[in-house]
Parts: structure tokens; C-alpha cells; sequence
């Protein structure tokens, strides 16, 4: 194995969530419309052969660093809200590792984004290290957090 390389999150409403994620500080490092009928078989979704990806990176990561891979089906549009959340199985959140909880929560809520709750502190056993957690939703209600090692 190489690297760890991309988490896929499927949207409703691509401009919307590129815009939102430009607010958290992503970039946008490749867009494009894709009509292929060989997507069907690839994902498993029949009937399928029209989306539209991006791709997001932190202006800070290298090449290697993973990314965020945004899709908005064509052919059977994505509806509802993300039914992800954070105590059953499957994908329950992606991280964003920062130096400055605080900041970014000051930040990010003075540019619209809304937090489950104000930055939060676990300390590890030893009372020495832990992590400040600050969670959000996206446009479509995909779970991140943003995660300040202490310590």
C-alpha cells in the first residue's frame, strides 16, 4: 500500500458544498463533469453514467496529502441528509487536524458555519495529553471535526 488517499462524500448541491468547504479552508484542486457508462459497473449504481466530481485539498498539504472527494450523481440525485453519525458502524466523521481550536471555531462561526457545540476537551489518562474537538456539519449533514492535539 501507498498512502491513505481520499474520502468520498457524495452532495446534493456541488457549488454549495465547494463554497462551504472554501470557508473551512479547502481548495479546490480539480472539477469536472463525467459521462461514462462504465460508472455503473464501478460503483454499483445501475443506470448511472452522468456525475460531476472535485476535488478539495488544504492549501498546506502536499500532493500526498488526502483529499476530499466530492460527488453530485446526475442520473439519480443524492437526496435527503447524511446518515452518518457518531456512534454506529460505517464512516462516522473525517478530521482536520489544527493548531487553534478556538480561532477556527471564532472564525468559521463568524463566517456562517454552524457546531454542534463549542470546542470541547478529552484528556488522556495520564491527565497530560488529549484533544480539543469542534464538530460540524456540511451542507448535506456529513459529520467532520476539527481536532487540536494537547500536549
Amino acid at each position: 500500500m501507498r498512502r491513505f488517499w481520499h474520502v468520498g462524500i457524495n452532495v446534493t448541491d456541488m457549488d454549495a458544498t465547494i463554497e462551504f468547504y472554501q470557508k473551512i479552508g479547502f481548495e479546490v484542486i480539480g472539477d469536472e463533469e463525467v459521462d461514462d457508462a462504465n460508472l455503473a459497473k464501478a460503483f454499483f449504481f445501475d443506470g448511472a453514467s452522468k456525475l460531476r466530481f472535485a476535488h478539495m485539498r488544504l492549501p498546506n498539504d502536499s500532493a500526498d496529502e488526502a483529499l476530499l472527494d466530492l460527488i453530485q450523481w446526475h442520473d439519480d440525485r443524492a437526496s435527503g441528509e447524511a446518515q452518518a453519525d457518531l456512534i454506529h458502524p460505517g464512516l462516522c466523521r473525517f478530521s482536520i487536524l489544527t493548531d487553534d481550536i478556538q480561532g477556527e471555531y471564532e472564525r468559521l462561526s463568524g463566517a456562517g458555519v454552524e457546531f454542534l457545540s463549542p470546542p470541547q476537551t478529552v484528556m488522556g489518562r495520564d491527565g497530560l495529553k488529549g484533544w480539543a474537538l469542534l464538530f460540524a456539519k456540511d451542507p448535506d449533514g456529513t459529520l467532520f471535526h476539527f481536532v487540536e492535539l494537547i500536549g
